[in-house]
């Protein structure tokens, strides 16, 4: 099977188009024909060898897919040949650019007849992500107010759309005007153009004052700090991830200035098969069911551009997914 591979960590010309052999499932495992691989900030990460977990290379990158089951391993009996699916690739989010993939069944979320497997590649991370961010590391209520940056992106979009069905407010921050539009599109109430606008001044405007109840950063940075100064008292802050660079500040001396909190986050902590987990999976079922989430597609290249893919994210141009396509629609 063709498939993309990273022998060592390196820069855009690290992927490489290779051929591997066909994997096989094994017990509890389902192997699925890749019609689509989203590419992600974490796949650019683990090729340039900065990814905080380890990672085994050589590596096919890829942390999420859709496509059709190819074959069933032993003791999966809820799903068939043929069916429609999109994936987390497995524990270690690894093998996602090629024709195909195996990963247990937990990882694996069924998409509706009415969503294209296009469309699909781009929901299991960014969906996920958002219902355990509001619903596992914190429990998001009616009325609160969370302020979200990188709301154009894909997991910011999908944060604004989970945000917007519990009935909370959303506050989204952009880093460019052409960003505005996609982020108000997902639900985001007020959007901020960090290039023009000082977005801690107009949260705390949109708040009268009072500042939100959560913080969404996937910037780190200079963002992190300042980012606190948004919060309410007794306000909480998720970091999952430092886009704008490692922050660098007194961590302990910003928590007690309102007291507030910090955590960081990771989707798989969330115990993939465990019954939180399955909640999530239902819960992104559902709305991709209503069409109440929806990840644009920004970009969608052939396998053999996954350099040029990588490129185009780390240019930061985008406002939703980007895509490789592997075997498209001839999938199935």
């Amino acid at each position: 099977m063709k498939a993309i591979e990273v022998e060592a960590p390196g820069g855009v010309e690290a992927l490489r188009l290779v051929d591997l052999p066909e994997p096989a499932p094994g017990p509890g495992e389902v192997a699925l024909a890749v019609a689509y691989a989203a590419v992600n900030w974490g796949d650019t990460q683990k090729r340039a060898g900065i990814y905080p977990d380890p990672v085994p290379y050589p590596a096919v990158l890829g942390m999420e897919v859709a496509g059709i089951v190819a074959a069933l391993g032993t003791g999966v009996r809820d799903l068939r040949t043929g069916d429609r699916v999109a994936a987390l690739c497995g524990p270690r989010l690894l093998g996602g650019y090629a024709e195909t993939v195996v990963v247990p069944r937990p990882y694996v979320l069924c998409v509706p007849a009415t969503m294209s497997l296009e469309t699909a590649a781009a929901m299991p991370l960014a969906g996920l992500t958002a219902y355990h961010l509001l619903h596992s590391a914190y429990r998001l209520r009616r009325g609160e107010t969370v302020l979200v940056h990188a709301a154009a992106g894909s997991v910011g979009q999908a944060v604004c759309q989970v945000a917007s069905a519990v009935g909370a407010r959303v506050i989204g921050t952009v880093g460019r005007a052409d960003k505005v539009a996609a982020a108000r599109m997902a639900g985001a109430e007020v959007v901020i153009d960090r290039s023009r606008e000082d977005f801690v001044e107009v949260a705390l405007e949109a708040t009268g004052g009072r500042g939100v109840d959560l913080v969404i950063d996937s910037l780190g940075g200079e963002i992190l700090p300042r980012s606190f100064d948004a919060l309410r008292i007794y306000g909480h802050l998720i970091n999952i991830g430092e886009a704008a660079g490692e922050p660098n500040f007194p961590i302990r001396k910003k928590l007690y200035e309102r007291s507030t909190s910090m955590a960081g986050f990771e989707v798989l902590h969330a115990e993939p098969g465990s019954t939180r987990w399955r909640r999530g999976v239902r819960f992104v079922e559902r709305l991709m069911g209503a069409g109440l989430l929806r990840i644009p597609i920004a970009a969608v290249l052939s396998l053999d551009e996954a350099a040029a893919a990588h490129a185009l994210l780390e240019g930061r141009g985008t406002a939703g997914k980007v895509l490789l396509r592997v075997r498209g629609d001839s999938a199935g």
